[in-house]
Formats: structure tokens, C-alpha cells, sequence
């Protein structure tokens, strides 16, 4: 297949026709220029097509991997308000103010994609990043192209809504997926009928994982949250998040689906939660259904299910509605009640356990436990050994012990530490090489509750003002802060860049912490200078240190007072003690004539002569003209 035969609207072949047959997408179709051009090649692999998508974390286009021959979509990091598009080429220009929360920003978004990349093989019921690359000032993700439908349109199809026994075969494997990303420390904070997907083979994925700004409201980024299905939490920026954020968002996916009726939004709900129960729109629901549903969308997220394995529990540990049969009950040899006959309505949940490999049970098979003989139990004591006659009270007394274990370690929950514990444990991370912390990857570590223990934890001192926090952080933790000052042509003078001991760990009243504080820089690089106006580059100019003189031209291919070039080039080093000059050329075109010249006034031809008789009265004059004088 040519590339140069593709549609860039569809990524398939059109061959020599302008309009795509199939989605019919006309060729050289204007683009945004804000946005990377089609049939630009990045990577030296990926052929970019048309936009499909943005958000605050950056733009999504379809694109073709021509290393395998197959179309795929390609993620740009591009934060909204943070950098802009350099005019006709696909560079990022980064705003110098901005750059510090830019870095960070597109280190939180690697790492988000790292943590993806590793469950490629693990999954099938989510996008995972296929390639990660930087290139063009910015980073780029590259992720399976899913032929299927979103949710939303799919329920479309099915007059709105789908039976509970549907649902019970259908989302198993997203559950476990969901947990599998849980357990890798990452958060989703999206999960909606927009962001799942249903495959031409009827299964469903999880794709649109972005950076936390993204997901909250009052942050950085411009916000894309789904309102109904995003949790109270997520309406605030001061708001703690985590597993159980995740859980309110499938639970409303869920009622979405039962009941046929988006839910509530949640600031809505916190103003006077009236929202009707699951069973209360659709009587076909089984109430422990509803019942967990709504415990998942609890408006308080320490009162909502922590995590999708209790979820799950909740969900299936007991016979729907309408399914259940009879069944006879035995007590079998090792004293475990046991059914004779299986429950059809059972099977989702089997599936679940036998699928979810990142949950272990920590007890193992029953039938391992069964390990005497099948025969006859009718025998009598007489047929009993002495092990078998004190096998029972010994049983009991474990238990007992067991039951009283458990009651301690309750009153010790409730009596010796805050409610976020618990929280915390359920969210257990596989990742063991993550080389940043970030609000969109999961702390592994178990908070502290103790208010005095809160305190010794070492804070984040970096891009705060050195001279503005000494005295404070020295009183408060009883410590000796010592500076270093470097050169750092990313942080402005005074502005702490690095420190000793990292942000979390523990420190202790007396030591005394390195930092490393910015001396300002001697060096400074000509910013790009395409589509800014004179003020706004000066601005940018001051802001760096550079030197500089302007001086105007006419070039009407720019608007007046907009930058034509500079002088030495974008990206060349100016070094700020000497005597080096930034020259900056705008536009200064003169205003163009429109009006066509008029001609001057014809003077009436009798007056002249007549004007001159008058002044020269020796002149012989005729009688016609003399009477004109009178």
C-alpha cells in the first residue's frame, strides 16, 4: 500500500480519486494551523492524518505506522494555554513562563505512558501505548487503532439500555482490566460512555487516559471532565483522589446502562442528592445490583466501595433476581456448606476470579484441604483415629483465635488511626522503576495518620523562593536548610531547583537539608519570534536577560507590529555578560492609498480675459466685451 494513496481521513486506500469513497474525506481539506498539518512524517515512521480530537492535554490524530503497515492513533502533548503551534511547521514553542509547569507536566505525561506501555501484553481490553517518542519540542504516544464503536453510540443501537445478564457477561474482563491498571498505580478519572469502546468482536476497551489536570476542575488545563459520571471529588482541586474515583465513574457507566437514564451530576448531587435508585427507573434490576450501584456512586468518597475487587464481590456474591433455583445443601466432610447444583447466574463471577490474575487469593483451593479417601462417613467414632477425634476442637479454637485477631485489628482501625489507611492498601502498585510521583500515578507508600509523624515528612521545596521559606521551614521542622547556588538557565534567580531529600521521606528535627538555589543564568537562547507581536516578544525578551534594539521595515506579507526576523537567529546563544545585541525587525508599512486623484477644477474662460482687460485699461477693447464689464 502507498502512502501517498491513503485517505487522511480514514487512513485506507483511495487510490487516484480526490473524495474518499469510504469516508469521504476530501483531499487537501484546510486544517486548523494550530494543529500538525496531514502527511507530515514524524518519527520517520508515522504519517499523520486528520485531527480526530483535543483536549487540555493535547490533540489526537489518526495516523498510519508505515514500519507495519497498519493505521494507528498518534497523541500529541500540546497543554492548552501552556505553548502554541510554530506557523507552518509542526514545532512546539513554549512560553519561558510556562516552561517549569510544561516540563513537569510532560514528565507526568511520560510516565503515564510508560505504566501503559508495560500492560500491552497483559490486557486486551485497553489501548495501550505502542511507541513513545520526543520529537518537535513536545512528546508523542502512539496507541491501537480500535475498530469498533464508543458505548454511547452502541447503546444507541440497543434501545438505550441492556438487560443486568447482559452486563454480567459483558464487562468481567473490564473489570479485571480496571484493577490491572489499579494495581500498576495508575488512575483513569475519565471512565464514561464516551471513553469505552466496543469492539466489531463485542468486547470492550478502556482508551482517553490523560494527565490528572485534565480530569479535575480549578487546575492548570483546560478541564474535560464528563459530567454524571466524573466523582464529586474530581470538582475540586483541594479534593483527595484515588481507586474509589475510578469505581464512582463504572458504577455510573453502570446505571447508565441498567436504567437507560444518565445519572446526576455529581456537584449537582452535592448540593441535594435526589437521585432514584437503579431498581426505582427499571424494576428488573436486582436490588443487591442497585444497592451496590449506589454504594458505588456515594457522594462521600469515604463512605463509597474503595476498589473494583469489592466491587466486584459485591456484585456477584449472590444469586440475581428471577435466576436463582432451589438448591440442596449439604455439609460436606470438611464442614463447608456445599450446593448441588451450580448457578447460571454464577458464571460472571467465576469468569472474573479465573481471568483477574493480579488479585491472589491468599487461601488455597478447597480441594487441597480434602485429602483422605472418598468412602463411607457412616462408619461411627469407632472408626475415628485420635487425630480425627481432636481435629475438630482444634479447628474451633484457631477459629476462635482467628475471630479475635480480627476484632482487635477493628478496634485498632477505629480507634488509633484516620479512615485513608484502609484506602491506601487497596491500592497496591506493581510498578517498581517510576522515577517521578505525580497526582495521575498512584503513591504506594501507606500514609501517615498521626498529625506529629505528617509533619516530619519532607515537603516540596522546589520553585519556591529560597529567601521566602528558610526562616519558616528552619522553625517549623527544626532543621538547617543549606543552599548551593548554580546556574540555571530554567529556573529565574533565587528559585529552588533541586533538593536533598525527596518529597515523602521522613526528617529528622537537627539535620540540615541541601538545596540548590538558581543564580540566574549567563546565558540565554533567542526565543522563536513566528506570529508574536512586538510588545508580547519584548516581553519575553526582558524576561530572559537579553539585550536588544528594534527597528521597523515595510514587508506587507506581516501585519503591522508583528516580528519579521531577528538577528542572530531563533535558538542561536546569547551570552548575557557581554556586549551582544539582539537586533528584532517588525513590520511598519506604511497605509495604502486607496482614493483615486482628482482633477483639478476647470476655471471659466470669460473671466480671465476680462480680469486682464481690467487691469491693463490701455488695451483697445471691442464693444462686446465692455458691456461684459459693466
Amino acid at each position: 500500500m502507498s502512502e501517498n494513496k491513503l485517505c487522511m481521513g480514514c487512513m485506507e486506500y483511495k487510490g487516484t480519486s480526490r473524495v474518499c469513497p469510504k469516508c469521504g474525506y476530501v483531499e487537501n481539506t484546510p486544517y486548523l494551523p494550530a494543529y500538525i498539518a496531514p502527511e507530515t512524517i514524524l518519527h520517520e515512521r508515522y504519517l499523520v492524518g486528520q485531527l480526530l480530537s483535543s483536549n487540555g492535554q493535547g490533540a489526537t490524530y489518526i495516523a498510519y505506522d508505515t514500519a507495519v503497515s497498519c493505521k494507528v492513533l498518534l497523541n500529541e502533548y500540546m497543554p492548552d494555554g501552556l505553548c502554541v503551534r510554530v506557523k507552518g511547521k509542526p514545532t512546539i514553542s513554549v512560553n519561558y513562563n510556562n516552561l517549569a509547569q510544561y516540563k513537569a507536566l510532560m514528565a507526568e505525561y511520560t510516565e503515564l505512558n510508560k505504566s501503559l506501555a508495560k500492560m500491552r501484553s497483559l490486557s486486551s481490553h485497553l489501548t495501550p501505548t505502542l511507541d513513545l517518542f520526543a520529537e518537535n519540542n513536545t512528546t508523542y504516544a502512539v496507541y491501537e487503532y480500535i475498530e469498533g464503536v464508543k458505548l454511547v453510540d452502541y447503546l444507541k443501537e440497543n434501545a438505550g439500555e441492556l438487560s443486568w445478564s447482559e452486563v454480567s457477561a459483558m464487562f468481567p474482563p473490564l473489570f479485571t482490566t480496571l484493577s490491572l491498571v489499579h494495581n500498576a498505580g495508575v488512575l483513569h478519572r475519565g471512565i464514561s460512555p464516551e471513553t469505552i469502546y466496543v469492539t466489531d468482536k463485542g468486547e470492550l476497551k478502556l482508551t482517553d487516559f490523560c494527565i490528572s489536570g485534565v480530569r479535575t476542575i480549578n487546575t492548570e488545563l483546560k478541564t474535560e471532565i464528563f459530567p454524571g459520571y466524573a466523582a464529586p471529588e474530581q470538582y475540586s482541586a483541594a479534593s483527595r483522589q484515588g481507586t474509589w474515583t475510578d469505581v464512582y465513574g463504572i458504577c455510573a457507566v453502570l446505571y447508565r446502562i441498567l436504567t437507560g437514564s444518565k445519572p446526576d451530576p455529581a456537584n449537582i448531587r452535592l448540593e441535594g442528592d435526589n437521585l432514584y435508585t437503579p431498581q426505582e427507573l427499571n424494576p428488573n434490576i436486582p436490588k443487591h445490583v442497585s444497592d451496590v450501584i449506589m454504594d458505588g456512586m456515594n457522594i462521600l468518597g469515604e463512605d463509597r466501595i474503595p476498589t473494583i475487587t469489592e466491587l466486584v464481590t459485591r456484585l456477584f456474591d449472590q444469586p440475581a433476581a428471577g435466576f436463582s433455583k432451589t438448591q440442596t445443601l449439604s455439609l460436606s466432610r470438611n464442614g463447608i456448606m456445599e450446593s448441588s447444583q451450580e448457578m447460571a447466574n454464577n458464571a460472571p463471577y467465576d469468569d472474573y476470579n479465573q481471568n483477574d490474575e493480579y488479585y491472589d487469593d491468599d487461601y488455597d483451593d478447597y480441594d487441597d484441604y480434602d485429602d483422605y479417601d472418598d468412602g463411607d462417613v457412616e462408619g461411627g467414632d469407632e472408626n475415628l483415629s485420635a487425630f480425627d477425634k481432636v481435629k475438630m476442637p482444634i479447628i474451633i479454637g484457631v477459629l476462635l483465635v482467628a475471630i479475635i485477631l480480627v476484632i482487635i485489628v477493628i478496634m485498632v482501625k477505629l480507634f488509633g488511626g484516620g479512615n485513608e489507611n484502609s484506602n491506601i492498601r487497596d491500592t497496591v502498585s506493581s510498578m517498581t522503576d517510576s522515577s517521578s510521583v505525580t497526582d495521575n500515578i498512584v503513591e504506594i507508600t501507606e500514609e501517615e495518620t498521626k498529625e506529629t509523624e505528617a509533619d516530619n515528612k519532607m515537603p516540596s521545596l522546589v520553585n519556591k523562593k529560597y529567601e521566602d521559606i528558610k526562616e519558616n521551614f528552619e522553625k517549623k521542622y527544626n532543621v538547617t536548610l543549606e543552599a548551593t547556588y548554580e546556574e540555571n538557565a530554567d529556573y529565574p534567580k533565587e528559585i529552588i531547583f533541586w533538593q536533598e531529600i525527596e518529597i515523602g521521606q521522613p526528617i529528622k528535627e537537627g539535620m540540615t537539608i541541601k538545596v540548590k538555589v538558581s543564580s540566574g543564568k549567563t546565558r540565554a537562547y533567542v526565543p522563536e519570534f513566528e506570529n508574536w507581536k512586538l510588545d508580547d516578544y519584548i516581553k519575553l525578551v526582558e524576561e530572559r536577560g537579553i539585550e536588544y534594539t528594534k527597528v521597523s521595515e515595510i514587508n506587507f506579507d506581516y501585519e503591522n507590529g508583528y516580528v519579521i526576523r531577528v538577528s542572530p537567529d531563533p535558538g542561536s546563544e546569547i551570552d548575557l555578560d557581554s556586549d551582544e545585541v539582539l537586533t528584532i525587525y517588525y513590520a511598519d508599512n506604511p497605509e495604502e492609498t486607496t482614493e483615486e486623484p482628482t482633477e483639478a477644477p476647470t476655471e471659466e474662460p470669460t473671466e480671465e480675459p476680462t480680469e486682464a482687460l481690467a487691469d491693463n485699461p490701455e488695451e483697445p477693447v471691442n464693444n462686446d466685451s465692455q458691456a461684459v464689464v459693466e
